[in-house]
């Protein structure tokens, strides 16, 4: 049975914190429009690890959630001090989603890039730069 590195994860402020270890589901790669807008970047590091595997440490009483309307699931949570995105459950997946910017530490899973075909004109490389590695 393969042990696997615990990863730590810690909003701006430091007032929400939570650990995880794997397996891991998936970590996705995505820069589509939504995920663009709720990130502020050209996309998104998202990993998805089951809710056994992961636990709140402090601070789950900051987190607040942005849930878009029916049908969609798309959302966002965040710390309500420091405005960081935080873990938050996905329905989609069935596990927690965790945004892996928060954990300086690698989650012994390779990315794959999501939503490729939904992207900006001016950055489009980006599954050539995850095969360059």
């Amino acid at each position: 049975m393969k042990i696997y590195n615990k990863l730590n994860g810690k909003c701006l402020c430091e007032k929400v914190a939570w650990e995880m270890t794997g397996p891991y589901e998936f970590f996705g790669m995505c820069q589509c429009s939504r995920c663009r807008k709720v990130t502020g970047t050209t996309f998104a590091s998202n990993l998805f690890v089951h809710s056994e595997n992961f636990l709140w440490v402090s601070g789950e009483d900051n987190v607040n959630e942005y849930v878009m309307d029916p049908p969609n699931t798309f959302g966002n949570s965040f710390c309500i001090n420091c405005g960081s995105r935080t873990p938050r459950f996905s329905p989609g997946r069935g596990a927690m989603m965790v945004p892996l910017g928060s954990t300086m530490d690698s989650p012994e899973i390779e990315p794959t890039l999501v939503c490729s075909e939904d992207h900006t004109e001016w950055f489009t490389n980006l599954e050539k730069l995850l095969k360059q590695k």
